[in-house]
């Protein structure tokens, strides 16, 4: 019973009170009906310094403190957490290039996000930023809208805990000019290689 009213709210979360099947929307208008959802409280997963929704089909299976390894689907989402752009509240905006399968800035009472979505031969890596945090994720083309809109619900209903964002900067001498996370990028833009493969090794390099 507890299961199916978290599916509910999950549901409720990210379409409102309209019923909308996702399948008939396109990923802008995916995004902007959960960011203009101004009624996100609920939270069922703790971390340090912030916490977040978890929708039931997902599982943690990974925690490294601001980068948690999710899977869904048999695919592995990478949430990775910046307090410090949240710290000094810095604008966070993807730029477009011509290699883009598709590019999307966005904003919702001052708080900014961009999509970037790259066509890797039959899969498609997902790059969605909001709310101070970024989900990565490498899925097949008729899994683009799940992807997209379970991202934008977890990184929507993030929730930070200023008293402890500010001691880890402070004692971690955090400025402005600094990230927790960085996107890694390969050195060859056009190799075959899996993106995400990129992303593991450079986590496993800096642990």
């Amino acid at each position: 019973m507890i299961k199916k009213i978290i599916i509910l709210i999950s549901i409720f979360l990210l379409i409102g009170c309209t019923k909308i099947n996702i399948n008939e929307m396109n990923l802008e208008e995916i995004i902007d009906t959960a960011i203009n959802n101004d009624n996100v409280s609920l939270y069922n997963t703790n971390k340090k310094g912030y916490r977040f929704f978890l929708p039931s089909e997902f599982s943690i299976v990974k925690d490294n403190d601001f980068v948690q390894q999710l899977v869904s689907h048999n695919n592995i989402y990478y949430l990775n957490i910046d307090l410090v752009s949240y710290y000094y509240k810095n604008i966070m905006q993807g730029k477009e290039e011509t290699s883009d399968y598709a590019f999307y800035n966005f904003e919702h009472n001052n708080n900014y996000g961009y999509l970037k979505i790259r066509k890797n031969n039959d899969y498609f890596f997902v790059e969605l930023c909001y709310n101070y945090a970024i989900i990565e994720v490498e899925v097949k083309e008729n899994e683009l809208k799940y992807a997209v809109s379970r991202s934008i619900m977890i990184l929507n209903s993030l929730k930070y805990n200023d008293l402890i964002v500010e001691k880890y900067i402070h004692e971690n001498d955090l400025d402005s000019k600094e990230t927790v996370y960085r996107i890694p990028e390969p050195e060859n833009k056009d190799e075959d290689k899996n993106i995400l493969q990129y992303i593991e090794e450079y986590e496993e390099s800096n642990e």
